[in-house]
């Protein structure tokens, strides 16, 4: 049995709960992330083409819009750059026929801004600005009790158990997961439980493929890499470059039908559905992709639960998920699903992470506990 202590236990080492640790690191409170996974990140998955592992392109969010306050401060702080998605060019649009249209000089998604090389350099960057050892990896919590000189984290590694003893635990991870995986000792009352079973998680309806290829051939076509499909298996299609104006790799990725979610058992089939698709609309070095990515989140027991399975219509409404009872003082709900303005967004994943923090620091000055910087 591996035992360790720590002030605040924060599970999940995705974006929210890297930001929290760094925020409360820096007030110089004792805290530790535990991640069932081998890498941190949780949503924010950025992969390597085959002719460089700088090159990467992103399997869950990509986007920073220029609103994006809390985000657009942290690429700064981490020196990373900002480019635009790549808009210049006519959209492809294809009706519930089959019927192809190719001159719509019009963009989707003009104003939006992605991080050169993938968004894990987010996460990359603010998991290397942590103190050596904060973040536990392949630490996957099972069980959280409450007695009477604190709280004790359990689970399980690799290499066997381990238990944490802590004061207070943030939940950086989606609400309904949490309520899924995490046996609490006592039990949660059958509210807060229901409320948190009942939170969507966000990005676990979506399915992405991205198809990368030796050069951005559309760009040269006319095309902004830019499509609306009625038919599918792709529905909504983007240019996927890890470079603002690539002179070699380039990618397309595409959002996956709702109703094929459920199909994907089979792959290989799928994915040459959606090859054949591209090839379609961009024409024949469409379907010569260098390498394809495919990632269905729904399928993911690490981000999603069965219920999340179920098809999406409109963007939930997030918000905060109070906690009004014994564990109150103790376990704070937390991840971009609790956001109250930017709820299911990078910008909600660090909303939420300083609302963390304002919960912590709350509870510190309650206590009288000496804390720098508090």
């Amino acid at each position: 049995m591996s035992e360790h202590s720590t002030d605040i236990a924060i599970i999940g080492a995705g974006l929210c709960g890297l930001a929290t640790a760094a925020l409360l690191s820096n007030l110089g409170v004792d805290a530790r992330v535990f991640e069932a996974s081998k890498t941190a990140g949780g949503r924010i998955r950025s992969l390597p083409g085959p002719s460089s592992p700088d090159l990467r392109y992103d399997l869950g969010p990509a986007w920073i819009w220029p609103h994006n306050q809390r985000m657009l401060q942290l690429a700064e702080q981490l020196d990373l750059p900002l480019i635009r998605q790549h808009s210049a060019g006519n959209l492809i649009f294809q009706d519930q026929t089959g019927s192809i249209r190719r001159d719509l000089a019009f963009a989707t998604m003009g104003d939006a801004l992605r991080i050169p090389g993938g968004l894990t350099r987010i996460t990359d960057g603010l998991a290397a600005r942590l103190p050596d050892g904060t973040i536990a990896y392949q630490h996957a919590v099972t069980a959280i009790e409450q007695h009477t000189s604190g709280l004790t984290v359990s689970g399980k590694t690799p290499e066997g158990p381990f238990r944490v003893s802590c004061r207070q635990i943030i939940l950086a991870l989606p609400p309904r997961l949490a309520a899924a995986r995490i046996a609490f000792l006592p039990d949660l009352v059958a509210e807060t439980k229901q409320d948190m079973s009942a939170v969507p998680t966000w990005m676990a309806g979506h399915a992405k493929l991205v198809a990368v290829y030796d050069r951005p051939f559309w760009r040269a076509q006319g095309f902004s890499g830019d499509a609306i499909s009625h038919v599918g298996p792709l529905v909504e299609i983007h240019d996927a470059s890890a470079e603002e104006n690539p002179q070699g790799e380039a990618a397309l990725f595409g959002f996956v039908s709702p109703h094929d979610i459920q199909n994907t058992a089979d792959r290989e089939a799928f994915v040459s559905r959606a090859i054949k698709q591209l090839k379609e609309l961009f024409g024949t070095e469409a379907g010569r992709p260098a390498k394809v990515f495919l990632k269905v989140w729904a399928t993911d027991p690490l981000v999603a639960t069965p219920r999340d399975q179920e098809t999406l219509t409109s963007h939930p409404q997030y918000g905060p998920l109070p906690i009004v009872e014994s564990w109150h003082d103790r376990l704070f709900l937390s991840g971009t699903e609790t956001a109250p303005e930017n709820g299911g967004f990078l910008e909600g994943a660090l909303e939420a992470a300083e609302r963390s923090v304002a919960w912590v620091r709350r509870h510190l000055a309650k206590s009288n506990k000496a804390v720098p910087g508090l």
